[in-house]
């Protein structure tokens, strides 16, 4: 099924961007939902110091997995969980990921998470129309079964003309 949901403003100066509420659980000490971007640049999905504390995540124990990640033109230091990740707006969105939290207590951005490739884009499809300021969330096979099917249908006895490369004559 398919979920269209209306660009958000956000920031100072404000900016429409496609923006989702996401509710996170981890383990037994707690959930939030706040509020992420769906950012096609992102490789990994990313949520900032104050959703690590909100839901009792210990930052910087002993063994945490620490990633370096690029964000916002500075790169940062961010720990690695997994997490219980739920689109309240769309019924059945549910799925575990692992995510990185930033250290920084300092960091802010306008949203506090990014829904990156990792942890997000793996699992379901978006189309974005930013000039009618919506996007669409499916699931990643409902999409292909509408959309790609064709595309590997069997690329070896029968390709698809679009995909082939030119040949030099």
């Amino acid at each position: 099924m398919q979920y269209l949901l209306p660009y958000r403003e956000q920031g100072n100066p404000p900016v429409v961007r496609p923006v989702v509420n996401v509710r996170l659980e981890y383990g037994d000490t707690g959930d939030w939902t706040l509020q992420a971007l769906v950012d096609t640049g992102s490789p990994r999905t990313v949520f900032d110091r104050g959703a690590a504390d909100a839901l009792g995540v210990q930052i910087g124990y002993t063994g945490a997995e620490t990633v370096t990640i690029r964000i916002m033109g500075v790169t940062r230091s961010a720990q690695v969980e997994t997490v219980e990740l739920s689109l309240p707006d769309i019924p059945g969105a549910t799925w575990t990921a692992q995510v990185a939290f930033i250290k920084d207590p300092e960091f802010r951005m306008s949203f506090q998470g990014l829904l990156g490739t990792e942890g997000f884009l793996d699992r379901f499809a978006v189309t974005f129309n930013c000039y009618h300021n919506y996007f669409i969330i499916e699931s990643a096979d409902e999409f292909h079964d509408r959309i790609g099917q064709h595309l590997i249908a069997d690329p070896v006895s029968s390709p698809d003309p679009q995909w082939e490369r030119p040949t030099s004559s």
